[in-house]
């Protein structure tokens, strides 16, 4: 199913609830009544193209090309990334981290899998934060910059040594989803069996959910912000050459 702007909004997340995810961070709340999705959008001052882009892509990964986000502010795409980390930062990532160390209480303490997978998602918890550090204090300012030099009649050349190439984000990525998928092998193959399993399947799942929400992210930065990034070099590179 295409997402429109004459569907109703609440039939679009109750055919995809992962849709949710999109609408939390664009600040669109919940309460949508029978309003279409263009009436919800004009509501919230969401630019309606935008996020049909933006929620069709996240539903259906055939629809990801940055070639359809060219017309859109690179700032709206990395506004929207940044709601994505507070998500991860500030809830989804300490509930699966609280989750873990409810474990404690149901096996032996000195249980050496329990300790060996706080220890794992620990490790998980630095490496993810750094990511997401490196992204916001280095990567985003520089594509801001890049694009106001674009909008001006400045073409200096920023600071190149603000952005790392492609590839370098591309294998840390891969490195942070590896670490997920150990997560989840360790939980699955060899922890001792909880007292209430409804927590340890509610675990597994939030971990499996999270996983496909920063697949989804990663694709987002590497099919769509990083292709714009380097459309936006080569104008500039072709600027300073006319000078």
């Amino acid at each position: 199913m295409q997402i429109t702007g004459d569907l109703k909004m609440v039939d679009v997340v109750q055919h995809d609830i992962q849709l949710l995810a999109v609408i939390q961070r664009l600040n669109i709340p919940l309460g949508f009544r029978e309003r279409t999705v263009k009436e919800v959008c004009n509501i919230n001052n969401v630019d309606l193209d935008f996020f049909l882009h933006i929620a069709n892509s996240f539903h259906d990964k055939e629809f990801l090309d940055f070639k359809k986000f060219r017309n859109f502010p690179v700032d709206w795409i990395i506004q929207y990334l940044m709601n994505a980390h507070r998500c991860y930062v500030d809830y989804r990532i300490p509930e699966i981290e609280r989750q873990i160390k409810n474990f404690e209480k149901q096996v032996d303490i000195n249980e050496k899998n329990i300790a060996l997978l706080l220890d794992f998602f620990r490790k998980y918890i630095r490496e993810f934060n750094s990511h997401i550090e490196q992204e916001e204090k280095s990567v985003f300012p520089y594509i801001l910059e890049l694009s106001d030099i674009l909008k001006s009649d400045n073409f200096d050349s920023p600071r190149r040594d603000k952005l790392p190439s492609i590839s370098e984000f591309h294998d840390e990525h891969s490195s942070i989803e590896e670490t997920l998928f150990d997560l989840k092998s360790i939980l699955l193959k060899y922890l001792p069996p909880p007292v209430t399993n409804c927590l340890y399947n509610n675990l597994i799942f939030d971990i499996f959910r999270l996983e496909r929400d920063l697949l989804d992210h990663a694709e987002l930065e590497e099919n769509v912000l990083y292709p714009l990034v380097k459309e936006m070099e080569n104008e500039l590179h072709s600027k300073q050459n006319l000078r």
